[in-house]
């Protein structure tokens, strides 16, 4: 008998430590004034003498998509995991991108990764959205 009400009082102090601990996280929450993290979407403020390049509503699109897309791995002007694409030709990343059949030399397969771009951006990324990218890339 004593074991079932050892149990019992174990059972109530749980019970009793989650509910506290629910209602002290909700209340946390409740009051938590901290802004909400703004994406890399928002056009930047530029201070102290810098100056906004002069984006094209497509070259606009075409950053959005590159920092969705291409961000992780590649910068405009800095070779990161992949090259840098400032100067990329129009064809060569077209066909990087959505041409399966395209010839590319058979070693930049393995060495670039044709393979996991194709399977990756071929049905995510449309035409106009390598054209918008393309536009983003050449904007000085």
């Amino acid at each position: 008998m004593k074991l079932k009400t050892t149990t019992n009082r174990i059972l109530m102090l749980t019970v009793g430590f989650l509910i506290l601990t629910v209602v002290i996280g909700a209340f946390l929450y409740k009051f938590n004034d901290e802004k909400q993290a703004i994406g890399g979407n928002e056009k930047p403020e530029f201070f102290c003498g810098t100056e906004s390049p002069n984006y094209s509503e497509n070259g606009l699109e075409g950053r959005q998509i590159f920092n969705a897309n291409c961000a992780a791995c590649h910068q405009k002007n800095r070779k990161m995991t992949g090259p840098a694409l400032a100067k990329v030709d129009s064809i060569i990343l077209f066909n990087w991108l959505k041409d399966r059949n395209a010839k590319v030399d058979s070693t930049k397969y393995r060495e670039y990764g044709k393979d996991f771009h194709l399977a990756t951006f071929q049905h995510s990324i449309q035409i106009e959205d390598v054209q918008q990218i393309l536009e983003y890339c050449w904007t000085e």
